[in-house]
């Protein structure tokens, strides 16, 4: 009866390192999770695109100087410097949104080494060590038995840590924080759309003549303060406009925080916990003698 046991033991052990190996092989988590993991690249570069582009042209509304000079003598106004808070906002949350566009990338490189050449062959390794201890006895009087075992094991364990957490990550993704991503995007799309509007309300460079009256040089200063002041409450409220796009701006990232982050690294931890577990299980040392 005890030995029935043990053969029922080592045949379902060779079948779960079987179908493991033949999972590995095949590379069907590893597709599933590089479409997924794609996905969330792209839609990361392409918010970084966007961002960028508003961070560029606010730069250039930010230098804008009206100069006011009646008789060649006046001032210099930068109207633009309303938008400096702003302009520092965009600019930070754009180099945040190529940082997770990394980590996602890094992601995608360490999920591609699962179905090279060489994590093949690893994995045959792993599981040809495994079964020939479970039906042979070549390992039996080899000293670093246990260590070698348990290493197969490691092996096969690895294998599966990406496509794994990648697979839980996106899955929490876009089950709870894609509809919030989306909605935050398209407010933000509609403050690049604002951006682009006034970029081509701007008023241009006003020139000056310094040969004109003095009586005409004083009516031309009045009217260029004016339009300066009127440029100055025109960028107020373009700062403005773009300032409420800031809440959107910090749900996108928290929720990068989340996605490249947090999220992964919590998995990372519970994988590693059941990992523990399965590695310094008995289970894989079944011996063929029973």
């Amino acid at each position: 009866m005890k030995s029935k046991e043990y053969f029922l033991n080592k045949v379902v052990l060779s079948i779960v390192v079987l179908v493991v190996v033949a999972l590995g092989l095949i590379n069907n988590l590893d597709r599933v999770a590089n479409k997924q993991l794609n996905a969330s690249f792209s839609s990361a570069m392409t918010t970084f695109v966007l961002v960028r582009g508003m961070n560029a042209a606010i730069s250039v509304f930010q230098g804008t100087e009206v100069s006011v000079e009646p008789g060649g003598v006046g001032v210099t106004m930068t109207p633009g410097q309303v938008l400096d808070p702003v302009n520092d906002l965009v600019e930070r949350f754009s180099w945040i949104v190529l940082a997770a566009a990394t980590s996602l990338g890094a992601q995608i490189l360490l999920l591609n080494f699962g179905s090279s050449i060489v994590a093949k062959i690893l994995l045959l390794f792993a599981g040809t060590t495994i079964l020939m201890n479970v039906w042979t006895s070549l390992l039996d009087k080899v000293s670093w038995r246990h260590i070698l075992i348990k290493l197969a094991v490691v092996i096969l364990l690895l294998r599966f840590l990406m496509p794994a957490v990648v697979l839980l990550n996106e899955t929490v993704y876009r089950a709870f924080l894609e509809p919030t991503y989306t909605d935050s995007y398209k407010a933000l799309e509609g403050v690049a759309k604002d951006v682009d509007e006034f970029q081509h309300q701007e008023s241009g460079p006003m020139a000056d003549d310094s040969e004109e009256s003095l009586l005409t040089s004083i009516n031309r200063y009045y009217e260029r303060l004016k339009q300066s002041m009127n440029l100055t409450e025109q960028y107020q409220e373009f700062s403005e406009r773009v300032s409420a796009g800031a809440d959107h701006i910090v749900k996108i990232i928290a929720i990068y925080v989340f996605q490249t982050l947090l999220f992964p690294l919590l998995f990372l931890w519970l994988a590693i916990k059941i990992g523990g577990q399965m590695i310094n299980a008995d289970f894989w040392l079944q011996k063929r003698g029973g």
